[in-house]
């Protein structure tokens, strides 16, 4: 006879494979490392909290979980439905937090923040191709983009703009993004044999990485902007989306370093491309959170009240676009440095890449990331910029 552990390990793999989700993609939506996930399809060993959160994922409750997994009637997950669909077509819309709770009430009933709930249900059509379509229609701003190259005293072919409309969260906007992303990268790539690009971590380029499809991306040769030593964030590090992209279709994942720190000194060198998201800590985000689960809260407020605004490739910067160092946080890639929790290329670096032609990105969404992009642009950390209809905005008042 089954016991209840084997059959919620067969439910959560069977409620995954409903939705047509990938192990990675439940792991980047739940927070957890990949093998952490993996192990729980193989034999779910976890606490009650995290059967919750996946169940909080397919908006399911955890009665109504551990009822499919005690049940016999094996034709019981077939009667389940996802109405995430409809929920984010009201959100394309303009649809806000208050008006969601009270149209989708029947979705947003856990305990999570109303906020967390309506991310896991963007995400829950994101990742079951739900919304597929709906993306591929969304369209560049022309306007905005000439407004904006102009502002930043750049080549108008160097600035994409997406228009988001009246969207009013954050998670769609960079799902949105990476389509646009994804394209232009293609597009760039067309005229190189092999084209190399450097990636930094973070949600916008996950996205960009799931729209390249492996079939039509033969000549992309990925390389990581840095390594992190720390699990805080592990589905959406340089080296895991590399992973990801590179192993999409067989099943395993690569070794947690596929490159060593002399080998991304290399690849830098003759990089066709880099592609870089930037991060603030106006709002709670990944970096704060590693910051915050790896040296706790205290410091985490040491950090801000020092100055730091944001990050780009993990290097704090404030107001002025100065670097801002914290050695046991973050260290140059190839330095001796061995207390830094990530090591990093050095914007220095970034920077002369970019000044000597190559296709240096800046991919970020929301009006709050203003400061920082203008920062970037102002210190010649990047030459190209995509973002979207509300940062553009930002960026021009």
């Amino acid at each position: 006879m089954e016991t209840i552990e084997v059959r919620i390990t067969n439910l959560i793999k069977a409620l995954r494979k409903k939705r047509h989700y990938s192990q990675a993609e439940v792991a980047e939506a739940l927070s957890v490392p990949l093998r952490t996930y993996q192990s729980w399809e193989r034999e779910y060993a976890s606490n009650i909290a995290n059967l919750e959160r996946i169940g909080q994922l397919y908006g399911i409750s955890l009665e109504s979980l551990v009822c499919l997994a005690a049940g016999d009637d094996h034709n019981d997950l077939e009667k389940i439905s996802f109405p995430s669909n409809d929920c984010v077509e009201a959100i394309f819309s303009g649809a806000t937090e208050k008006h969601l709770a009270i149209q989708y009430q029947h979705l947003f009933n856990s305990n999570l923040p109303l906020s967390e709930q309506i991310a896991n249900c963007i995400r829950d059509a994101y990742f079951n191709r739900g919304i597929e379509g709906r993306i591929k229609q969304t369209e560049r701003s022309k306007g905005l983009e000439q407004r904006v190259a102009a502002i930043l005293e750049l080549p108008l072919d160097h600035v994409r703009v997406v228009q988001t409309g009246a969207i009013q969260f954050q998670v769609l906007k960079e799902m949105i993004l990476g389509y646009h992303g994804a394209a232009w990268l293609q597009e760039i790539a067309t005229h190189h044999d092999r084209f190399s690009v450097g990636i930094s971590n973070g949600y916008t380029i996950a996205r960009i990485m799931d729209h390249l499809e492996r079939g039509k991306a033969s000549n992309f040769q990925f390389f990581p902007l840095n390594f992190t030593m720390t699990p805080a964030d592990f589905s959406i590090t340089a080296t895991s989306l590399i992973s990801s992209f590179r192993y999409r279709n067989e099943g395993r994942c690569s070794r947690a370093n596929p490159i060593t720190e002399p080998e991304v000194y290399s690849a830098m060198q003759l990089a066709d491309a880099v592609i870089m998201g930037i991060g603030t800590f106006r709002t709670e985000g990944l970096y704060s959170r590693m910051i915050r689960a790896t040296l706790g809260s205290e410091r985490l407020g040491e950090i801000i009240n020092g100055g730091a605004i944001g990050d780009l490739n993990y290097y704090l910067l404030n107001r002025d676009g100065e670097i801002i160092h914290v050695p046991d946080l973050v260290g140059e890639m190839g330095s001796e440095s061995h207390a830094a929790l990530i090591k990093a290329v050095s914007l220095d670096v970034i920077s002369n890449k970019a000044n000597h032609g190559c296709k240096t990105i800046i991919a970020a969404a929301g009006a709050h990331k203003a400061s920082q992009v203008s920062i970037a642009f102002k210190h010649k950390y990047a030459n190209h910029l995509l973002i979207d209809s509300s940062l553009a905005e930002a960026l021009l008042k």
